[in-house]
């Protein structure tokens, strides 16, 4: 009998539980970072999604998806202000893209978003990200691991967002 009273109770209490939670998420509309920042609203919803489907495209070494993804617009200053000797656009970056599918066997990413701005046709998302990848080179495999905080731009383009910065 104790056995069966259990089960009532655990099934009472997930009940409850999951009551609990649609009142909560129908109190308003959620958010789509852990600190509460950045409202899950309908535009906010869909530069997260461009976010997301990079995310897939990086770990699942899919160049033709981050292809997608990526504007014609693309500019990157090559991680200096400085100077515009380092800057280079889409068809660099187009051409270092094989590299990601032939040198890295495996990434494994973590993305914490951190802050977005969405306008009516320009967004940026601030993130931070924590990786580890399997590359190989001359012939040896070997680990790296980063971490850093990145900023994205992106751009609508035909009704779509694109990323034009901050790859």
């Amino acid at each position: 009998m104790p056995m069966l009273i259990r089960r009532s109770f655990r099934a009472v209490r997930a009940t409850v539980l999951f009551a609990c939670l649609g009142v909560v998420a129908a109190c308003g509309p959620g958010y789509l970072d852990v600190g509460q920042k950045v409202p899950a609203t309908e535009p906010n919803k869909e530069v997260f999604e461009v976010l997301r489907a990079y995310h897939a495209a990086i770990e699942g070494k899919d160049v033709d998806a981050l292809k997608k993804l990526v504007s014609p617009k693309y500019h990157s200053n090559g991680g200096t202000t400085e100077t515009p000797d380092d800057d280079f656009g889409i068809d660099r970056l187009a051409e270092s893209m094989p590299m990601l599918r032939d040198n890295v066997k495996k990434v494994q990413l973590r993305m914490r978003l951190l802050d977005m701005n969405v306008g009516k046709d320009v967004a940026t998302v601030d993130f931070e990200f924590v990786g580890r990848v399997l590359l190989t080179e001359g012939g040896v495999d070997r680990y790296k691991t980063f971490d850093d905080f990145n900023r994205m731009t992106l751009e609508r383009e035909g009704g779509d967002w694109r990323i034009v910065g901050g790859l």
